[in-house]
Parts: structure tokens; C-alpha cells; sequence
């Protein structure tokens, strides 16, 4: 018992140990990379992969879904995605005795194993969860998007938007700074959590943001017209809620209603890095109000970076009304960020 609270002194002690300004963003990738453990964090990192080091693969690259060289960083995290699945078919399951009994979360590296994929698409069925929580949009949606891009199947593509639609439907709240989506429904109408926490928002907007353009770069874009306007209307509207919440610290806190109000760089990355990618793509609707306040997250979070290159302050990714010592997805958040804020500062120069 002593020596695990000397564990815990020395871990809170190095991550306390200031801020440098020379911290780089493969500093917080490294991070990043040493702290996976379950099968969302294999692919919140794979994303943040992809956007980082093979970024003609993004979704936000002009032709996501052609053969463009060979993109090793993303294919080694697809590769124990896949060496970890499970065999009803859910990727990186198998760890903790295959405990890891997440029904969409393996999904979430479905996108790097499907760049990787020529002949064989590595699908697992489509589960029926006994709950409704808000970071499915992006763990699986963005996937079935994927699938039904490269595929070439309108209907799966339709899906993704549809599932999309259905768990705004069953977790949109009027808040104190406007509409945001609750954390968790349970199937009987009741609620695991009905705060607005701000990490759930945050997942939701990127999800929704990856199914958009997917859609908009698959050959049925034309087809989606409604659709794409809806998705641009609800990402819109996360982010007035969650940024006209934001703090003298310059960060979202966890919660908006209904938790802690501490500061939360994990939520507050994903938002700004939402709000520097629909600036590009769509600057009329998303103009200098939106991009102010991402530039102004964008600096405390980096602010906070300590010199082993992580995040802080964070929410714990396992005890949402609490501060963690470490978030894999807090550190593929800040990867998100900056990769967006560049594509943001570079669209200004261009």
C-alpha cells in the first residue's frame, strides 16, 4: 500500500513539474502513445494518427479514400487493433482477459484498419447497447461512414447519418448556455447521466464533423444534401452551448450542468479542434467568434502541456466527475487541435 502511494506521489509530482515552452506536439503524441489501455483509446489515438503523420488518409484531406502511399504510423495501431479482436468481430477487445466488453467502442480504430484493408474489411456486427451515450457518435459512427464510402453502399453511408440523428434526438437537453446533449440514456427513457458534460459534447461534434465528411467526399454527396445542413446545424450548436460556457481559465469545464465546473483541457481540445476544422470548411457559418475563442483554448491547453508532454488539467476518462493524472484521449485531442489550428493558420495564408 505504501509503495503504491509513492507511485502516486512520484506521478503527481512529475506531471506538476511546470510547463515548458518547448514541448513539442510529438512530445504529447508520446504521451500519448505510452498511456493506451482500452479499446476507445486505441482509437481516439489512431485518429489523431491519422490527422498527425498520414494526414492525406483524413477525412479532411481532399481524397481520403484513394491508395496514397503507405501510412506505417496509422497501420501499426490498425495492426494491434486487429491482432486484438475479438472473435465476434469487435477490434482491440483483447486485453484485461478480454474484459474489455465495450459493444461500439471497438469500432473507433475501424478506420485505420480499413486504409490498411485491400481484399478483406474486418466488420464485427452492429450491437444493440442498453444505453445511449454521447461518444458512440464518434467511436462508431465515423466508421460505418467509412465503410459505406469506400464500399460504395448508400445505405450503410445513410446509417451513419441516421444513427447520428437518433442519439441527438434521444440526448439533446436545453442547457443554461443553449441546447447540449446529455452523457447517458438508458433504453428505458431514464438517465445513467443527464449532465451536460462537456467531453460528451466534444465527442459528439467530432463524430458528427467525421460523418459529414465522409459523406461530402464519398461519390454520393450529391444525394445528402439535407443531411449535410442538418450535421452542420448540430455541430453549430454544440459549440455555441459549450463555448459560451467557457471559463476566466480559458478552458470548457467538465461539466456545463449537472457536475464539476473544473476546468477540462480533454474537452475543451476536442471543441477547439471542431471549431478550427469547420472554419476552414465552412467559414460563413463558422466566422471569427468561433475562431477567437478555439485560438484562446488552443492556448491554455498548450499552456498546461508539463514537460513530459501531458495535458492537464483533465477529466479521469474512467470517473467523469473527477481529475485525472492522465487521458489518452486528452492527448489525441491536443493532437487533433493543433493539427486543426495549423490547417486553420495555413488557410488564412493561402
Amino acid at each position: 500500500m505504501a509503495f503504491s502511494w509513492h507511485i502516486k506521489l512520484l506521478s503527481i509530482f512529475l506531471l506538476s513539474y511546470g510547463t515548458v515552452a518547448q514541448t513539442t506536439e510529438d512530445d504529447i503524441k508520446s504521451a500519448m502513445l505510452s498511456s493506451i489501455r482500452t479499446s476507445w483509446e486505441q482509437g481516439t489515438a489512431s485518429e489523431a494518427i491519422i490527422e498527425k503523420d498520414n494526414p492525406q488518409y483524413s477525412v479532411f484531406a481532399p481524397t481520403p479514400f484513394k491508395n496514397q502511399g503507405f501510412p506505417a504510423d496509422t497501420l501499426r495501431l490498425a495492426l494491434s487493433a486487429a491482432v486484438r479482436q475479438t472473435p465476434d468481430g469487435r477490434l482491440s477487445q483483447q486485453i484485461n482477459d478480454a474484459l474489455d466488453g465495450a459493444a461500439l467502442d471497438g469500432a473507433s480504430s475501424g478506420y485505420a484498419v480499413l486504409i490498411g484493408t485491400i481484399n478483406l474489411i474486418l466488420i464485427g456486427p452492429i450491437f444493440l447497447t442498453r444505453d445511449v451515450r454521447a461518444d458512440g457518435v464518434f467511436v462508431g459512427f465515423p466508421f460505418i461512414a467509412a465503410y459505406g464510402a469506400v464500399a460504395s453502399n448508400l445505405t450503410v453511408l445513410n446509417e451513419a447519418y441516421i444513427q447520428c440523428e437518433l442519439y441527438r434526438n434521444a440526448l439533446i437537453h436545453s442547457g443554461p448556455t443553449g441546447p447540449l446533449w446529455a452523457h447517458i440514456r438508458n433504453d428505458n427513457g431514464t438517465y445513467a447521466d443527464e449532465g451536460l458534460w462537456a467531453t460528451g459534447n466534444g465527442w459528439a461534434a467530432l463524430g458528427m464533423l467525421h460523418v459529414q465528411q465522409t459523406i461530402v467526399k464519398s461519390s454520393y454527396a450529391s444525394d445528402f444534401g439535407p443531411q449535410v445542413q442538418n450535421l452542420t446545424s448540430w455541430i453549430k450548436e454544440i459549440l455555441d452551448g459549450t463555448f459560451a460556457a467557457i471559463g476566466s481559465d480559458d478552458l470548457i469545464p467538465d461539466y456545463i450542468q449537472g457536475g464539476p465546473t473544473f476546468g477540462d483541457a480533454s474537452a475543451s481540445s476536442a471543441l477547439a479542434s471542431v471549431a478550427f476544422r469547420v472554419a476552414v470548411l465552412n467559414p460563413t457559418v463558422f466566422g471569427k467568434n468561433y475562431t477567437d475563442t478555439a485560438s484562446k483554448i488552443y492556448n491554455a491547453v498548450l499552456n498546461g502541456v508539463s514537460n513530459l508532454g501531458v495535458l492537464s488539467p483533465v477529466v479521469d476518462p474512467l470517473s467523469w466527475s473527477q481529475t485525472g493524472l492522465l487521458s489518452t484521449e486528452a492527448q489525441a485531442f491536443g493532437i487533433m487541435m493543433i493539427e486543426a489550428y495549423n490547417a486553420w493558420s495555413n488557410s488564412k495564408h493561402h
